[in-house]
């Protein structure tokens, strides 16, 4: 965050309505003019995206000496991943595939140093970010875990009261598969029992101040109580761009 004036955790904490855009391509280029742009964050995506180790640094690079929080969604929960975003300058991650208790506090964990979780010092540029200090640095990183599954919105009263959970990033497209519908997001209008489920874990993070995130529309999602919204991504963009010039 060199350069920056206002960390993630303070936007969260002064209850912030956040608009965010997600990187998917790899291309620090897309990474710094979205970090231009003006929105609260941008969110490099690992799981799905094509966003090697070396590519993410450079994008951490375009995005962290602006006003624009850096997240990283990793691959998989799994520590060095989710440390290696940290190190990298990430001010959170997001974390896929959190179906119970277990799997988000394991989350926490490679989020956080000693006492309170087992990341391993090492930060490299991180130092010139959210601190040197690992109590600070505690306190500043953002960790939010995916709830995108029958057994997480099941589980999701236990998920969200695992010490140092934010809050979830909900994925429409893998619950409603896990749920017996068609892959759709919340703007290909999901299912009646996809929407029951999204309403579910977006009521259990409103009653306890924790952040729901999904991506859509910000205007609307914004008054239905969730706290991020990722507006587009860089392949959404380019692709209705182009639909719009076939238009034309």
């Amino acid at each position: 965050m060199i350069g920056a004036t206002r960390f993630l955790r303070d936007r969260i904490d002064a209850k912030e309505q956040l608009r965010g855009l997600s990187c998917a391509f790899g291309e620090p280029q897309i990474a710094e003019e979205f970090a231009m742009a003006g929105f609260d964050y941008v969110y490099v995506d690992q799981q799905h995206g094509h966003v090697t180790q070396e590519r993410l640094l450079q994008m951490m690079r375009a995005i962290t000496p602006t006003d624009t929080a850096a997240l990283v969604r990793v691959a998989e929960n799994q520590p060095a991943l989710i440390g290696a975003a940290l190190d990298a300058g990430a001010e959170g991650v997001i974390v896929p595939d959190v179906e119970d208790a277990g799997a988000a506090a394991r989350a926490v964990r490679a989020c956080k140093y000693a006492p309170l979780g087992s990341r391993s010092w090492g930060p490299m540029r991180a130092v010139h970010g959210v601190g040197v200090d690992p109590a600070v640095v505690n306190s500043r990183t953002v960790c939010l875990v995916m709830i995108e599954s029958k057994a997480a919105v099941e589980a999701i009263d236990e998920i969200l009261d695992v010490p140092g959970i934010d809050g979830v990033y909900i994925g429409p497209a893998d619950l409603s598969v896990s749920l017996g519908g068609e892959p759709k997001s919340l703007s290909q209008n999901p299912d009646e029992r996809t929407l029951a489920a999204i309403k579910t874990i977006r009521d259990a993070c409103v009653i306890r101040g924790k952040i729901a995130a999904v991506s859509g529309r910000p205007s609307e999602l914004h008054k239905e109580g969730y706290a991020m919204v990722t507006a587009a991504s860089d392949y959404t963009l380019i692709r209705s761009g182009l639909q719009s010039l076939q238009a034309d």
